[in-house]
């Protein structure tokens, strides 16, 4: 009986983290229940009753097992935002980049190397043991902050715009950026990372997306909150869907611990939740990449500044100003220089980003500006059907802020 019951487990484990990514547990719970029963009936003189849930199970780790070798060998098998989901690694089930942080949600784990995919492009994250992309130096001459523009979805390594910075003014260069934060995270992440580095001079890259993702992660309650609060004082907490799981509960075991890192982990939630929203599509299309993308929506409004105080977008906003405030605190404490810059669009976004920084006593760089009226001219920056820059958009961004590199000489 032993060696079946083994067979058994090994069975559910893969069949389990094939059938869901987050809810694994809820199935090798529901694969236990019925052992239980099959032993039960064995203990009765029922035999067939185990042999055939062990049949059964075999079968569908059998299936799990086929289903995941086309997805590694033909990944083009999926399409959409079905591929986007079971390739992804932005995620902190295991497999994932990220792991938890009370304070930051989402925060890159140290010493992961993994293919990453999103909309038919494949690249490498590399993670050194302080948790961010590049090298990893004891000492380095300028941060860079930010969120997935900086981080350099979508592009390898070498090719992210504080790479290319570092290869232009041979300046020691820390990269980081983390995909889908505010800059409320990125100060929490500079705090923890890019502190103990001693830079000389720190590159912040504002995005409009940084207050809606500010909310997303923090909620109005909590940034008022700190918003009330004096500098230095007191760090946001991330909502509870953000925080990490009690350290012995079944689902923070299943999702950190113990489930597969499977692609097809991901695929049957993923066909629920498009099914729903109605964005399923199939097959390979999202990697033809033929679709240039250009900035239309360069003038699109932006009320944050001028919304009704204690709404949420007015928090949000008020929340990416203060994190401006707690980086000047923090990289003043280290005697470093800090320097805002944005995507150059959309404008009003930009002007509002530029009006912050003086505010608070910062200096901006248009370099974002720059780059924006480069690709409106006909320059190719961006990565097809995406938005965010290709090599050469991160390069045309990193030759725009390496003027900067004058404000933070090499360490000796």
């Amino acid at each position: 009986m032993i060696p079946i019951i083994v067979a058994y487990l090994l069975c559910l484990w893969l069949t389990a983290s094939a059938a869901s990514r987050g809810q694994g547990h809820l199935v090798v719970l529901a694969g236990l229940l019925a052992l239980g029963v099959g032993l039960l009936a064995f203990a009765r003189g029922r035999r067939s009753v185990l042999y055939a849930l062990s049949f059964l199970m075999l079968l569908a780790a059998i299936a799990a097992a086929l289903f995941e070798g086309a997805l590694r060998l033909r990944p083009g098998l999926l399409g959409g935002q079905v591929a986007n989901v079971a390739y992804t690694g932005y995620h902190w089930q295991r497999g994932g980049i990220y792991a938890l942080d009370p304070h930051v949600g989402p925060l890159m784990k140290p010493n992961v190397r993994r293919p990453m995919y999103w909309a038919g492009r494949w690249w490498t994250h590399e993670a050194n043991r302080r948790g961010f992309r590049g090298p990893c130096p004891d000492r380095t001459d300028v941060v860079f902050l930010g969120d997935s523009m900086i981080y350099g979805h979508g592009v390898e390594n070498e090719a992210t715009a504080p790479s290319r910075f570092a290869q232009i003014t041979g300046l020691g260069t820390a990269n980081l950026g983390q995909q889908g934060t505010s800059l409320p995270q990125s100060w929490l992440i500079f705090e923890r990372k890019g502190v103990p580095l001693r830079p000389r001079a720190v590159l912040v890259c504002a995005h409009p997306t940084d207050v809606e993702d500010a909310i997303t992660i923090y909620g109005p309650q909590m940034l008022a909150r700190w918003l009330a609060s004096a500098p230095g004082s007191f760090e946001p907490m991330a909502r509870e869907e953000y925080q990490p799981r009690a350290r012995f509960s079944p689902a923070r075991l299943w999702l950190e611990e113990i489930a597969l890192p499977l692609y097809a982990g991901g695929v049957p939630g993923a066909l629920w939740r498009c099914w729903r929203a109605g964005l399923l599509r199939a097959g390979p299309g999202d990697a033809r990449g033929d679709e240039r993308f250009v900035p239309v929506e360069v003038e699109e409004p932006f009320g944050a500044p001028e919304a009704a105080p204690g709404s949420d977008e007015r928090l949000g906003w008020e929340a990416q100003k203060r994190a401006l405030l707690e980086i000047r605190r923090a990289a003043a404490a280290i005697g470093a220089r800090v320097v805002v810059f944005d995507l150059g669009y959309p404008r009003p976004f930009s002007r509002a980003v530029e009006g912050a920084a003086a505010e608070l006593g910062l200096a901006y760089s248009p370099a974002g500006r720059r780059v924006l009226e480069r690709a409106l001219a006909g320059e190719d920056l961006y990565l097809s059907r995406d938005g965010h820059w290709n090599p050469a958009g991160c390069d045309a961004i990193a030759r725009e802020l390496a003027p900067l590199g004058a404000a933070a000489p090499r360490i000796p």
